[in-house]
């Protein structure tokens, strides 16, 4: 598992391509880009054993956000 001194920069560059997916969402071209390398770096995030939930500012729509995180947050509910 990753310290937390490397998931910090990790979580602040999820929050950042939120973001610019929030101002690129008409973009369909870019906000695809945006998309992908988002949910590549959600999972490589949770394949290293991450296992907490993110800001809602560091999310995307639940249909854009990758099954892995949307199955974690149903663990943690149960």
């Amino acid at each position: 598992m990753l310290e937390q001194d490397e998931i910090q920069p990790i979580r602040i560059v999820l929050t950042y391509l939120a973001g610019r997916w929030r101002a690129n969402q008409n973009n369909t071209v870019q906000a695809k880009e945006i998309v992908k390398h988002y949910n590549e770096l959600l999972c490589f995030l949770i394949n290293t054993g991450w296992n907490e939930g993110l800001s809602l500012e560091a999310e995307l729509p639940d249909e854009l956000m990758p099954q892995e995180y949307l199955a974690l947050l149903d663990m943690d509910e149960v």
